[in-house]
């Protein structure tokens, strides 16, 4: 009886135990249904924006920087793709595998090899690679290898310019020269596109969503001509190793438009500037042709005039004035052309000291050219009112006043182009969209003198370079030359040093149609100082560097290297044209026609080796492409009379 009570009570327990039981299955049920209900229908769409916000990421697009070309659409600074490449153990399924798949395609030392195999974990970078090196990687490794797209800035024709082009920032920021100045031109505008990973972490744009492309920053077109400005920092190179000078500058100019062509300038410790247009010095006897110009646009003297240079020595009541050669009764002509510091003085007297500051100042003395370029010095030239009794014939023979070498060639160009003051340019032309956005106009300053009054300086300038001139060295059978030595004392120490000077040359050429101004200047050089020996020789190795590429053209015209669908400025088209390379070591003048050269085996140098050997043959080079030479025309071993124009590929 107590057996049959108790398997009751148990059973009567059990089954309230089993609806207990389900009781609390039902409320969980409906708990999780209801809690599933209010994440699917109210809470959805909440929980699906946050799942997307952790899986998509917005993908910065970084902006190619604009390229920097020189006149003729020669590549200076370009930007080039490339990829930070990562490498992470953990993801891959054959360590020791892909190691030796990514040591083989980076040719990566054992050293580095054993640091990726140091770590199973995170992510090791391994590096910047190029696409070729990334396909491999992603073909060879999979999803192991991760990248990183990255800008990098090259600079095709290496140190070529370097000093104007300046330098950018790892982040591909202008940091200084012509990158920093035109940074808000070749920047670009960055873009970004939205982008979801995968379980594996692997990065993919989401279809049809919304982007933001980069544009691409705009392309600079230069005035420099690269040919012309591996001329200049050849023969500057040279000059300072020949004279052991400790700085010096070498700059073109295209007299009739203010557009400088080549700017090679150096000094100790002066790397990321350009000394030419930040670092002034007395000019010495480069100034008197100004001096000249002012006597006869205001009708104070004629070319004519008789002056007494006192036979080398002039005794005045403040100083001695001395000249290196003694000359007695002389020209004002000669008086130029014999740089005769005790003529100049003379000379000076004719003129009010109000006139002399005018037309120093206005031939751009003492003022800032106005480049492109941060840094530019005005130099130095004082009002009348700070003159002392010696000033005048200081000024007359190039003392008491400063100027950059950037600001006497634009003198020069004056007095070349018959009698403008120009603005110089660096920048002439910019692309944006495959069309011209601005482009480079001649930019007059002001007139200075009258045509008439240029072209009689010009001719003196011309016997200057002649026989019995101080510039006899800078002069060429087969070109006219118009031009002026300095050789100026460099202050130190409260006066003037008795060793070290400054020794220059200015010049323009050809004389009846001047394409060219040409300064060449050397600092402290050892041994002599004198310009007309160490200054003006670099005028004649620039030049017969041209001509040995060139001929009497001297300057392409340029930016005519583009393709047909741009907007053109100029009425040539030389997109097809081979490319023609200047001579980049001293070239020695053309010897007679009648004997004849062999030709060397060129196949495998460096075209710039290779050109250079031509020219040293006195013979002409074209060049298609870039890189070694892969062949010539005519072959090696024939035979051609100098003057002939050699064909390298």
């Amino acid at each position: 009886m107590a057996k049959k009570k108790a398997r009751k009570i148990t059973k009567k327990t059990h089954g309230r135990r089993t609806q207990l039981f389900a009781a609390v299955l039902a409320v969980l049920a409906t708990g999780f249904v209801s809690r599933a209900a209010q994440l699917q229908i109210v809470q959805g769409s909440r929980w699906q924006k946050q799942v997307l916000t952790q899986t998509t990421e917005t993908i910065p697009l970084p902006a190619e920087r604009g390229a920097i070309y020189d006149r003729n659409g020669k590549a200076l600074a370009l930007s080039r793709q490339e990829y930070r490449a990562f490498f992470a153990p953990a993801q891959s399924k054959d360590i020791r595998r892909d190691i030796q798949a990514i040591s083989a395609t980076l040719e990566l030392s054992r050293s580095q090899s054993r640091r990726l195999a140091s770590r199973s974990t995170g992510w090791i970078s391994i590096g910047q690679v190029g696409m070729g090196e990334r396909d491999a990687l992603r073909r060879n490794v999979g999803p192991a290898v991760e990248f990183e797209p990255v800008l990098t800035r090259v600079y095709p024709e290496g140190d070529l310019a370097r000093s104007l082009l300046g330098a950018v920032t790892a982040e591909g920021q202008g940091r200084s020269g012509l990158e920093m100045v035109l940074d808000t031109l070749l920047s670009g505008t960055p873009g970004e596109l939205v982008g979801r990973r995968d379980a594996v972490g692997e990065l993919y744009p989401i279809p049809r969503s919304p982007d933001n492309p980069a544009t691409r920053g705009r392309d600079v077109y230069l005035t420099i001509d690269a040919d012309l400005q591996a001329i200049a920092e050849a023969a500057l190179r040279t000059a300072l190793e020949q004279t052991g000078s400790s700085g010096g500058d070498v700059l073109m100019a295209d007299p009739r438009t203010g557009e400088l062509l080549a700017v090679a300038s150096r000094r100790e410790g002066s790397e990321g500037s350009v000394p030419a247009f930040t670092s002034p010095y007395e000019p010495g006897s480069t100034v008197k042709p100004f001096l000249l110009a002012t006597l006869l646009e205001e009708d104070l003297a004629r070319l004519d005039d008789l002056v007494y240079a006192e036979n080398g020595e002039y005794r005045t009541a403040h100083r001695v004035i001395t000249d290196v050669h003694p000359y007695g009764t002389i020209t004002v002509g000669e008086v130029i052309q014999y740089s005769s510091n005790i003529g100049s003085a003379k000379l000076s007297d004719r003129i009010e000291h109000g006139v002399q500051y005018r037309y120093l100042r206005d031939f751009g003395f003492g003022t800032p050219a106005g480049i492109d370029l941060p840094g530019e010095s005005s130099g130095l030239l004082r009002r009348p009112d700070r003159w002392s009794a010696l000033s005048p014939a200081s000024l007359a023979i190039g003392y008491e006043l400063m100027t950059t070498s950037l600001q006497l060639v634009m003198a020069y160009a004056a007095l070349a182009n018959g009698g403008t003051l120009l603005e110089p340019a660096l920048v002439r032309k910019v692309d944006a969209g495959g069309g011209t956005a601005w482009r480079f106009e001649r930019r007059p300053i002001r007139r200075v003198i009258g045509a008439e009054t240029a072209r009689e300086v010009s001719n003196v300038l011309q016997a200057v370079v002649g026989e019995d001139g101080s510039g006899a060295e800078a002069s060429l059978a087969t070109l006219e030359i118009a031009g002026k030595t300095g050789t100026a004392r460099i202050a130190s120490g409260g006066g003037y040093s008795e060793r070290r000077y400054a020794s220059s040359f200015v010049g323009y050429t050809p004389v009846d149609d001047p394409r060219l101004v040409i300064m060449a200047k050397l600092e402290d050089p050892k041994g002599s100082v004198y310009g007309g020996l160490t200054a003006a020789p670099v005028m004649r190795t620039v030049v017969q560097a041209i001509l040995a590429t060139r001929g009497r053209g001297l300057i392409e015209t340029g930016v005519g290297r583009q393709s047909r669908n741009r907007l053109e400025w100029e009425t040539r088209e030389t997109s097809a044209l081979p490319y023609r390379f200047a001579a980049t070591t001293d070239v020695p003048q053309p010897r007679t026609a009648e004997r004849n050269e062999r030709l060397p085996n060129l196949r495998g140098l460096e075209t710039r080796v290779a050109a250079a050997r031509l020219h040293e043959m006195g013979l002409r080079v074209e060049l298609t492409g870039t890189g070694r030479v892969t062949g010539q025309e005519p072959a090696a071993g024939t035979r051609v009379v100098r003057g002939a124009t050699i064909l390298l590929r």
